[in-house]
């Protein structure tokens, strides 16, 4: 027993062998042997992940061997052009029908907006889409690009609710497929296209009225940061303005060696310092930025509870480890959300000044989905619940 009262958690060690190589680098180490089944931690893991938290400076440092072999690992997974693919095909080509087990029905994987705490995943989706076009300021026939545009939820909402023309890159052929799969069913072909295409790869005519970026930054890697800035910036119309989601942190540092390599090869979160210097060489002027870190907490509480509901068919596609270490991930980054160093930044930017810029945010909170939507949504959920 550590502390006083009743546990929150208990750690249990069912191999004495691996009690030794956990010290040598615990980030990783720990929820290996979480995954492989040699440890079990009874009660609530996010409170487990907070303890390691408080005693994180009494941890004993990564060795000489272990940090060598991260470096080699990270070289490797870079995010070149003949990579990129490959790292995002890792996470995000899992299959289509384990996704739909535990997502929303728009098949949203990105932070939701919750104006209430008790907020359903499906009603913090919605608020986040439209959350998002309020801050671009969409305009019936504006061109829109949604880098990194996952199943083209965003996508869809832009052409539906706001007349946009939107343009949607991915580097996922199960998104790819799944996206130009509800464009048809909603006859949506003359608005909406999903390119299987890099942002490296985007024609820079300059002709986008708006871009988008959620939930990709992360995949861009630290070495092309002012690269992809850059290329946000030739991309955009003089005047036009842009959104960009993404993880971040306040203080630069490593990412957790176990999500690097098992989760999200390539992984890079950036400070919130880098984002705004690197605009600011590139000619894109900073207009807000909100932080929605407990936001993604929730999310994360509802995706980890809806994982946990189908964890059986979960097993049966995959096996046993792959259920341990993706409950880890999806409580775990909850709990880093919630005690450790993760943020969630929305920056809106604009190419050089637009000084016709609202005064207030009242505009972000004005509008309201379209029922037609709605209705579409609900006609899928019988479909999407035979999975």
């Amino acid at each position: 027993m550590y502390g006083s009262g009743q546990p929150e958690f208990t750690l249990i060690l069912k191999n004495e062998e691996v009690v030794a190589q956990l010290f040598a680098n615990i980030g990783l180490r720990l929820l290996e042997a979480y995954s492989n089944g040699d440890i079990e931690i009874e009660g609530d893991l996010q409170r487990f992940i907070r303890f390691g938290f408080l005693v994180e400076s009494a941890l004993p440092r990564m060795s000489i061997k272990e940090k060598a072999m991260l470096a080699v690992m990270s070289i490797r997974q870079r995010n070149r052009l003949s990579q990129s693919a490959r790292n995002v095909s890792h996470h995000y080509d899992l299959g289509n029908d384990f996704f739909e087990l535990w997502l929303d029905r728009r098949m949203i994987y990105s932070c939701a907006y919750f104006r209430r705490p008790d907020d359903d995943i499906e009603t913090a989706q919605k608020q986040k889409l439209e959350h998002i076009c309020a801050k671009l300021r969409l305009l019936p026939g504006d061109r829109l690009l949604d880098m990194g545009c996952g199943w083209g939820a965003l996508a869809i909402h832009a052409a539906r609710t706001h007349s946009a023309n939107v343009v949607g890159v991915t580097l996922s052929q199960e998104q790819q497929r799944a996206a130009q799969t509800r464009i048809a069913e909603l006859a949506l072909g003359n608005r909406v296209e999903i390119r299987l295409q890099d942002y490296r790869q985007v024609p820079e005519d300059g002709s986008f009225d708006k871009i988008v970026s959620v939930g990709m930054f992360e995949h861009v890697g630290r070495e092309h940061v002012l690269d992809y800035l850059s290329k946000t910036a030739r991309l955009l119309k003089p005047g036009g303005s842009g959104v960009l989601h993404t993880i971040g942190r306040m203080i630069e540092g490593p990412v957790n060696p176990w999500i690097h390599k098992y989760i999200f090869p390539g992984l890079y979160i950036p400070t919130l310092g880098e984002l705004a210097n690197g605009m600011s060489k590139v000619g894109l002027n900073v207009v807000d930025v909100e932080n929605l870190r407990m936001h993604y907490g929730y999310t994360l509480d509802r995706w980890a509870a809806a994982f946990d509901k189908h964890a059986e068919q979960v097993r049966q596609m995959f096996d046993e480890r792959f259920v341990r270490m993706w409950r880890m991930y999806l409580h775990s980054s909850a709990g880093t959300f919630r005690y450790g160093y993760l943020n969630l930044w929305q920056i809106t930017f604009t190419k050089g000044l637009a000084n016709d810029f609202p005064l207030t945010r009242e505009h972000i909170y004005a509008r309201e989905l379209s029922g037609d939507e709605e209705s579409y949504l609900l006609s899928q959920q019988g479909r999407r619940s035979m999975v």
